[in-house]
């Protein structure tokens, strides 16, 4: 197990804990032991199984070392499993629910709500209003954890399709078998409903292969075209096809249907037929896969992020822009470490940066009223500067900018003042709490935000959590236009449970003139690679590079800083 995988199993201990009322300093100290395993730079695992006695490790006590000694030895702890089984699984996910936390859950569960369904009819039928601690504040988030938890119901994230996807086309490319990806992946759609792959093999074949991967469930009989099957509760639809044909499947299955019904009248003004399996013309297939059915309907080749309707055809005629790749990225501009939340340390981050050629890289510890462990002060934001100067003097070639993610106060003032605010190279300002405001409102607190001319991003601009909570209220077309007045970046956070700005706010950008900042808002080393969620939404947006502020060099990022200041 990794760190952060037996911290996790930590962090559920801890909220079991507090669904049953344990001593809070000591639901703390676990929460606090999670976060320092979390951070541990050698595996604990590996300690485990080499017989090292685990209270050595600062946080760790006996109890939590055979906590840690079963899970890594056996998979499972009967401590875990002990609160596990007297705690309903529902009652668990209810505290997950944005706003909800385990007093909530617990007073939920004294009034005998122990399932999501059970909650949904007690706010349908307001009775969850007469509950200690359940105002219409509270009551709204809960509206819009479920119906965020709806909307992802049976359908995952992009990030985790992804690694299923990964994962099965490397198990069937070992068995000799050509995979392509299809339908929402292909499109690069933030939440995915199926996994589609194109496979250039007999479905027999196909089947058999899949049978013998591990944890694979297979649905439907032997020889079925296409292959059902499921991974991780992630969905799969494998269609096995001859090669010639492969790629034009592909075409068909990724779709959508409205942008093939488009090209599809396009080439019958043609004389062309537009098939599952590829263009014909006069009853005969026609060689080249897509770049055929682009040839033959006289259109450019159209990337499968921008395929949606007519008037992606429409726009397309007009000539299409190149559009930002994970290679025009020159830094990343918002990334957490142990000063905050963060999982790894500011000279671990910095070094991975550099390791992937970035030319600078913005530090952004959060401010304190985020309610994040550690969030920094002015002193300790100063205190920070020295350890950056010193990475800076090991790392050259990465230019490192100081810089802090500040909440945005309901008044719409920053969590810190202007004092600290301009000793800062950048800083980005986000909204991290009262959710539940009207739309005139929220908008006014935004656009008051960024009227600080010490304010150079607005960081994820719309609040939604994929699968947890829902964009606020705001009235985004306002805000993007204050923005493109006052110079100010919007970000498309490349965590893949934000992805927000979507695409179609990006469009916007590109439409307004607002500049646009891709970032990973990476709490650890290898959620840096979030960057390319963020580059898939901004080419869903349509957005060339030049739009893109960390596309631009290190010179052009410190002109557009103090052109914004001065």
């Amino acid at each position: 197990m990794t760190n952060a995988a037996l911290a996790g199993h930590v962090v559920e201990l801890a909220d079991l804990m507090a669904l049953e009322g344990s001593d809070p300093h000591r639901v703390t100290h676990y929460r606090r032991a999670a976060t320092a395993i979390r951070r541990f730079e050698h595996s604990m695992a590996e300690l485990v199984e080499a017989g090292t006695d685990l209270t050595v490790v600062p946080g760790i006590g006996k109890g939590l070392g055979r906590l840690l000694d079963d899970l890594v030895r056996r998979g499972s702890s009967p401590i875990l499993d002990d609160r596990r089984a007297r705690i309903p699984e529902g009652l668990r996910s209810i505290m997950r629910l944005d706003g909800v936390g385990a007093t909530r859950a617990r007073t939920l569960g004294e009034a005998g709500v122990d399932s999501l369904d059970k909650l949904d009819e007690l706010i349908a039928g307001r009775e969850i209003l007469r509950l200690d601690g359940f105002g219409p504040g509270v009551v709204s988030r809960l509206r819009s954890g479920l119906s965020a938890r709806a909307a992802m119901a049976g359908r995952s994230l992009l990030a985790k399709a992804d690694d299923v996807a990964r994962a099965i086309a490397t198990w069937l490319g070992e068995a000799g078998v050509e995979v392509r990806s299809a339908g929402d992946v292909a499109r690069r759609t933030a939440i995915v409903s199926t996994v589609d792959l194109v496979c250039a093999a007999d479905p027999d074949v196909l089947r058999g292969s899949l049978a013998r991967m591990p944890d694979v469930r297979l649905d439907g009989r032997r020889g079925d075209n296409p292959t059902l099957a499921s991974l991780d509760g992630v969905k799969i639809r494998l269609v096995a096809t001859p090669h010639e044909v492969a790629e034009g499947v592909a075409h068909h299955l990724t779709g959508p249907p409205p942008y093939l019904e488009a090209l599809t009248a396009r080439a019958r003004e043609r004389g062309l037929d537009l098939t599952p399996t590829g263009m014909v013309h006069n009853a005969m297939p026609v060689a080249g896969g897509e770049s055929a059915i682009y040839e033959g309907l006289k259109l450019p080749w159209i990337p499968p992020e921008l395929r949606e309707d007519a008037i992606t055809i429409e726009r397309a005629e007009a000539g299409l822009p190149r559009l930002v790749t994970c290679d025009d990225i020159r830094g990343d501009l918002h990334m957490h470490t142990t000063w905050s939340d963060g999982a790894a340390t500011l000279r671990r981050m910095v070094r991975a940066a550099a390791a992937r050629g970035y030319e600078y890289v913005a530090v952004t510890d959060h401010s304190p009223s985020t309610g994040v462990v550690a969030g920094l002060d002015a002193r300790s934001l100063r205190a920070q500067a020295a350890e950056i100067a010193e990475v800076q003097s090991e790392v050259p070639e990465v230019r490192i900018l100081r810089g802090c993610e500040v909440d945005i106060l309901p008044d719409g003032s920053l969590d810190l003042d202007d004092g600290a605010l301009s000793e800062l190279d950048l800083v980005l300002v986000s909204v991290h709490s009262s959710f539940e405001m009207d739309r005139v409102r929220m908008t006014d607190r935004i656009i008051r935000a960024m009227e600080n001319p010490l304010v150079h991003v607005l960081g994820h601009p719309t609040g939604r959590k994929l699968g947890r909570r829902g964009p606020y209220a705001i009235d985004l077309v306002e805000v993007l236009r204050a923005a493109a007045a006052l110079g100010v970046a919007v970000e498309v956070n490349g965590h893949p449970r934000r992805l927000d700005l979507d695409h179609e706010g990006l469009r916007l950008c590109g439409e307004l003139g607002v500049r646009v900042v891709v970032s990973s808002d990476a709490h650890s080393v290898a959620r840096l690679d979030n960057i390319r969620y963020g580059v898939d939404q901004a080419r869903r947006g349509w957005l060339q590079a030049d739009r893109i502020v960390n596309a631009g060099t290190l010179g052009q990022v410190l002109r557009w800083v103090g052109r914004r200041r001065g």
